[in-house]
């Protein structure tokens, strides 16, 4: 599992509220970088045509391991 800053797991936290329709991100409290990251390791992915991302499986289980 790849190492995750606060926002990175927020931002988990928020998509995996949001569900399969997944949100838009606010650049406003996490960097691209971050956004960059999370896309890199997988855990999260955008929705095809939109600017929406929601998490991936690959998420859940990172953010389930963060939690602990």
């Amino acid at each position: 599992m790849a190492s995750l800053t606060r926002n990175q797991i927020a931002l988990l936290k928020e998509l995996k509220a949001a569900g399969e329709h997944g949100r838009i991100i606010s650049l406003t409290s996490i960097s691209r970088a971050e956004v960059a990251h999370l896309i890199g390791v997988q855990y999260i992915k955008r929705v095809r045509r939109t600017t929406r991302y929601v998490i991936t499986e690959r998420g859940g289980e990172a953010l389930a391991t963060e939690d602990r």
